[in-house]
């Protein structure tokens, strides 16, 4: 496959590390400049210099989404300076869990500060870029946890749920103007933040890869090749749709284990 982002400019939130890591890297290698924010600089800086070793473009910038005001200006200076703004990828991620009964009301904010306030930001200011352009792309992070229930995730499922529902209603109003946005909803993903959520512990990796249907977790590139395809002129007609990227995981109807084998003995007539 040739490069499908020649030429474009796109903007991936959370940049640093895991998933975020992964899309700039793809976006880069098929041709587009890619403006990286996060909130540390040093690995900002080393992801900068691999994609230039590789012979991609990009720009690294510090930046916690939590400062809206700073993230808006972000992305009018890349238009500023860039003259156009094609791909948003807005990734970077807050996960601070917690059983409802015990959460307060500051941890519960803090999941919505950075996956709804900073999404509607990042979408209102790239929509007022695209829409005059008469093209653009915008790709929001979610969660299979937006779609399935799970213990003390109350504030994060809630938050990312929101990010669906926004999507949707924004790419209603960006369709006619051949402004897309999507949802990814990624399930299990190897990146560091998923390892310090098991504790390092391989035991929880394995119990909860045999809990997916295809037996393994996601590979952070794996995320970046969906996000990658709904921001280019391949889906040019898909809009408003929320991926989950989960080995099956959504659809799964949950079965207690059990000797599957004891069904070859059942007559379903006399079931």
């Amino acid at each position: 496959m040739g490069p499908r982002f020649t030429g474009r400019v796109a903007i991936v939130t959370g940049a640093s590390m895991g998933i975020g890591r992964a899309i700039a890297l793809q976006l880069a290698a098929e041709g587009a400049h890619v403006v990286m924010c996060a909130r540390r600089q040093p690995r900002l800086d080393e992801l900068s210099q691999e994609i230039a070793a590789a012979g991609g473009s990009s720009t690294a910038v510090a930046l916690d989404v939590n400062d809206l005001d700073g993230f808006a200006e972000l992305i009018r200076d890349t238009h500023a300076e860039h003259g156009r703004l094609d791909v948003l990828v807005n990734n970077a991620p807050s996960v601070v869990g917690g059983m409802v009964v015990d959460q307060t009301i500051e941890q519960w904010r803090s999941n919505f500060t950075a996956s709804v306030d900073s999404v509607f930001v990042g979408c209102k200011e790239a929509m007022k870029i695209m829409q005059p352009q008469g093209s653009g792309s915008i790709i929001n992070i979610s969660s299979v946890s937006s779609l399935r229930a799970g213990m003390a995730a109350g504030a994060y499922s809630g938050s990312k749920a929101a990010v669906n529902q926004f999507t949707c209603c924004a790419a209603m109003e960006a369709a006619p103007y051949n402004v897309r946005l999507n949802v990814v909803a990624p399930g299990s993903v190897v990146t560091p933040g998923q390892q310090t959520a098991f504790r390092n512990d391989q035991k929880i990796s394995d119990l909860v890869a045999g809990a997916i249907p295809m037996q393994r977790h996601a590979e952070a590139e794996e995320v970046a090749e969906a996000v990658c395809f709904l921001a280019s002129d391949q889906a040019s007609f898909i809009t408003g749709v929320i991926l989950p990227v989960d080995g099956g995981k959504t659809p799964q109807m949950y079965i207690p284990s059990f000797d599957i084998t004891a069904l070859d003995n059942v007559d379903a007539d006399k079931a």
